[in-house]
């Protein structure tokens, strides 16, 4: 029985097939069967898949915005960080989709606005606020990139957490041991949250050592 349409039921389903089974996944024609609805009727509501996969990452970008950021520019940079982490973690085809596009819906907008309202009170000059605002998105789409590669090698290998370590950990202490690679056993192991935050404090850190203003651990 076909369900009547609507354009948040489109978008819904193709996030959750989205989630499943990755962005190659989606199709106009895949999104449709999801639905039992004629491929040609979700073209009532959009001209083509990138529209669609346009409104899925800025109906997932409303889940990047804090209810209640903190005050203080630090805290709240580190927590609009950490909640986006969370997001791409639940999401992991996301990053690639805003890495494909920019990302300028509502939601977008909303997120970018909670960041710009953080240090709004540093007194910063225009190109200054975006450089930082760019330099923190940067580092936390690339840490989750990070984890997402470990995460996709150790589903297409069918490993464990803890098997693809020992298996990852065994190579690079081989590697070594015989001197092809003698500090890079130090780079075993997963991205952690410690490593998060504390790469996190050091870029903030620069930046507040650089222009002057107060900071500490969030």
């Amino acid at each position: 029985m076909r369900r009547r349409l609507s354009l948040e039921a489109i978008v819904r389903a193709a996030i959750d097939l989205a989630d499943a089974e990755g962005l190659d996944a989606i199709t106009i024609r895949r999104v449709a069967a999801e639905l039992n609805a004629r491929p040609m009727s979700l073209y009532s509501f959009m001209d083509r898949k990138d529209d669609l996969i346009e409104l899925m990452v800025d109906e997932i970008m409303g889940e990047m915005v804090l209810g209640e950021p903190p005050k203080d520019w630090l805290a709240a940079l580190h927590a609009i960080a950490a909640q986006t982490r969370a997001v791409g973690r639940r999401h992991p085809w996301l990053i690639a989709a805003i890495m494909q596009r920019p990302a300028l819906g509502p939601n977008a907008v909303r997120h970018a606005e909670q960041s710009m309202a953080a240090i709004a009170g540093l007194g910063l000059e225009r190109e200054q606020a975006r450089t930082l605002l760019i330099a923190v998105d940067a580092f936390t789409m690339g840490f989750g990139g990070l984890e997402l590669a470990g995460h996709s090698m150790r589903q297409r290998d069918g490993l464990t957490e803890s098997q693809w370590a020992d298996s990852t950990g065994a190579y690079l202490d081989d590697l070594s041991r015989t001197g092809r690679a003698p500090h890079l056993a130090q780079l075993a192991g997963e991205p952690s949250d410690h490593a998060f935050v504390t790469s996190l404090n050091w870029l903030l850190a620069g930046f507040a050592a650089s222009h002057g203003k107060a900071t500490g651990k969030p």
